[in-house]
């Protein structure tokens, strides 16, 4: 094996302080910086750089120096370098640009786009990598001159090209692959969470306070948001750009739910648990009152302060259960096991018996319809979810309940709900 010449520390702690001088260290974007350098860095050795031209690149070509580069427009691209002009001169003055993404996938016009910031040379070269999908991660075909690749097939495929910066390239498309996914790795006990009667009570008691603020103050009952390009799981009603409305989110001031403007922080809406017909009376002569002044709901409104809390706070429990209920209805981790939110119309409302999310299978053309959902009845004994493929003309509807095991991490718990999902295609 050939001798490792750098760390994986030396790499990470080149890439952090190359990065701390970059303007780009916002959100995902932040990630990308650090990556474009940890790339740079390894590449920087001839033998890696050889390796990785003609294993990711797919091309016979060399090069010099490969340096990150500032993403000065969007089709600038995340790495530079000059192609060296072979033993025909034809591709004299020929680029490599390389763009790095996590989380979503380029799309075809973007990449198009930017092979031509290249320049019109034919013999200018765009290798694309993105973060791994069970399907291609590219949304479209790969246009001319463009070699798109994702992050976990260069964590699998450099190491046996170029075995003496393995560890460095096992990093990269570790890194790669999993930046901008949710954890969901919380230090709950997700068997005595979604099992115990009194935590699912709870919890459906805070959702009757977000479907009965939805419809007095509203009009409308709450589904998830199937918003594009979301990373987290979004149960709400009336929510815009310039509209306020209700969303079922962290606990906060004792309720999770709150009024929500997009690009703003949300506001408790200050309405618990109800434990008597007087709280439930209090409850709703506040809903009325917000009703009946409507200035929050207007572009320069702001929504009304939560001023005392009405009934009991939330449990701790309620919190750690909506958040392992929330990573399972998350869009990102669905769309890596090929599931895509139904259009928002096809949306199930929630209802006083039902919460659920309506899926797609990505590929499949016959409008199957799949859900995730918890519930049944007016009284939740658990907080089970259950997987659905809803009735067709070709095949009856099928369910299961997925119910964590004892001592199950809440990882391997939502990956066995996705599984089982998955396993409805079949």
């Amino acid at each position: 094996m050939a001798r490792s010449y750098a760390t994986v520390g030396q790499m990470l702690t080149y890439a952090v302080e190359r990065s701390s001088l970059s303007l780009e260290l916002q959100g995902p974007a932040r990630v990308e910086v650090i990556l474009r350098h940890m790339l740079e860095f390894v590449l920087m050795s001839p033998r890696s750089r050889d390796a990785f031209l003609r294993t990711v690149a797919r091309t016979e070509h060399t090069t010099g120096s490969i340096a990150a580069s500032p993403r000065l427009r969007r089709t600038s691209p995340d790495l530079v370098a000059e192609l060296l002009p072979s033993s025909s001169d034809s591709d004299d003055g020929a680029r490599l640009g390389i763009a790095l993404r996590v989380g979503g996938p380029f799309g075809t016009t973007q990449l198009r786009e930017m092979r031509a910031a290249l320049g019109s040379s034919p013999h200018h070269l765009l290798l694309a990598i993105a973060r791994h999908t069970d399907r291609a991660e590219l949304e479209g075909e790969v246009p001319d001159g463009v070699v798109a690749t994702s992050w976990a097939r260069v964590g699998r495929r450099m190491p046996k090209a170029d075995p003496g910066h393995a560890h460095l390239w096992q990093t990269l498309g570790e890194v790669g692959e999993n930046a901008g996914r949710p954890v969901v790795q919380f230090p709950v006990n997700a068997k005595k969470l979604l099992t115990r009667a009194a935590t699912a009570q709870e919890f459906r008691a805070h959702l009757d306070v977000l479907h009965q603020a939805s419809r007095t103050l509203l009009g409308t009952s709450p589904h998830f948001s199937t918003r594009r390009g979301q990373t987290d799981a979004h149960l709400q009603a009336g929510v815009g750009r310039q509209r306020t409305g209700l969303e079922f989110g962290e606990v906060d001031h004792g309720t999770p739910v709150h009024f929500v403007r997009t690009g703003e922080e949300p506001v408790p809406l200050g309405i618990g648990r109800a434990g008597d017909d007087a709280e439930r009376e209090q409850a709703r002569e506040r809903l009325e009152m917000f009703a009946r002044r409507t200035a929050w709901r207007t572009e320069a409104g702001t929504p009304p302060p939560p001023g005392e809390l009405i009934g009991a706070p939330a449990a701790p429990e309620v919190e750690g259960a909506r958040l392992l209920l929330w990573a399972i209805f998350n869009p990102m981790l669905l769309r890596d096991r090929g599931f895509d939110p139904a259009p928002s119309r096809r949306q199930p409302a929630l209802t006083s018996t039902t919460m659920g999310l309506r899926l797609l299978h990505r590929g499949d053309d016959s409008g199957t319809e799949y859900r995730i959902w918890v519930g049944g009845d007016r009284e939740w004994k658990n907080l089970i979810p259950r997987v659905t493929r809803e009735e067709t003309a070709q095949r009856p509807a099928e369910t299961y309940a997925v119910a964590p095991r004892k001592s199950q991490s809440t990882a391997d718990f939502v990956w066995e709900v996705h599984r089982a999902l998955r396993s409805l295609t079949i």
